[in-house]
């Protein structure tokens, strides 16, 4: 019986998973495990550790303190957007004069004009 090799933490490998592959494949999957200096099973086994961390690392980018800062932002200029539009409603409904509020405006400011040469 042949022993089982121990990983880098010590702990026995006992299972066995089968992986088909065309030979291109087999090829690729041998020498990235060989640039990196590993075996393919080591190799294998980082990989779909780094698929995992993928995932957290998409969560995190997705719910993390950047993203929840610029929701705060969005959401601070939506409420400055809203005000600004409120005071131009506002300003412009006060601006509906009469015409006879127009001509006495116009007066007024021809009689100071004539008021301060």
């Amino acid at each position: 019986m042949t022993r089982r090799k121990q990983t880098k933490t010590g702990v026995r490998r006992t299972r066995v998973i089968s992986l088909r592959v065309n030979e291109e494949e087999a090829r690729e999957l041998a020498g990235l495990a060989e640039q990196r200096g590993v075996t393919l099973s080591r190799f294998l086994i980082e990989a779909a550790r780094q698929a995992g961390d993928i995932d957290k690392v998409r969560q995190d980018a997705e719910q993390g303190p950047v993203v929840r800062e610029l929701q705060h932002i969005r959401t601070e200029i939506w409420r400055i957007g809203h005000n600004v539009n409120q005071v131009a409603h506002n300003t412009n409904r006060d601006l509906v004069v009469s015409a006879e509020q127009e001509t006495s405006v116009v007066a007024s400011v021809r009689e100071g004009g004539e008021q301060h040469p």
